[in-house]
């Protein structure tokens, strides 16, 4: 439309120039040679037809259009990347990615049921012993008790030896004490 409007505006004023010329000689239309009653007329003619030229609306309203128009294109044209890229995504990188999620849930599941084992051995190799501890509590109380006895009754035998006298006696020489007692009171009861 703006080529229409700027070839049209070219024409009007040759049309404009050549009106002009003949108006001032023999004043008639250049187009159908009309002859004009008065010379008013003419210079009328020019009037309105400059008007339409220089009436800028609706040049200014092409201009405008023109512009959106030629914005919108670009907007156009800067999208096409956007669309292959959308296209790309779709095709190419979505189901690649769907295929790693469903690899990465894979690996995560093998993981957790990996995790799931060792807990269990560990629960196994630390619940054992421990029951087992438990077990052998009741063992080392009672040893306890009886090394604290068997102190108890070493000081009471050291306290007895101290009041029989410094001699110590041999395991061997108090076996034969009850012997020897023995055969004196045999000898006791012959007499």
């Amino acid at each position: 439309e703006k080529g229409n409007i700027v070839g049209m505006e070219k024409t009007y004023q040759k049309f404009v120039n050549q009106v002009r010329s003949i108006l001032k000689n023999d004043p008639c239309c250049p187009l159908c040679y009309r002859k004009f009653e008065k010379q008013t007329e003419g210079e009328q003619l020019i009037r309105d037809i400059e008007l339409q030229i220089k009436g800028p609306e609706y040049r200014r309203k092409i201009d405008r259009d023109l512009a959106l128009l030629q914005e919108r294109f670009e907007k156009c044209l800067n999208l096409k990347p956007i669309h292959s890229q959308l296209q790309d995504l779709e095709e190419k990188d979505i189901p690649a990615s769907k295929t790693q999620m469903k690899q990465l849930d894979k690996e995560i599941n093998q993981l957790k049921n990996k995790q799931t084992s060792i807990e269990q051995e560990l629960n196994d190799e630390i619940c054992l012993p421990l029951e087992q501890c438990e077990q052998i509590k009741t063992d080392i109380i009672m040893l306890n008790k009886y090394i604290n006895e068997r102190k108890e009754f070493e000081t009471k035998i050291n306290v007895c030896q101290q009041k029989l006298g410094n001699e110590m006696f041999i395991f061997d020489q108090v076996k034969e004490t009850p012997n020897l007692q023995f055969t004196s009171f045999k000898f006791f009861d012959k007499l």
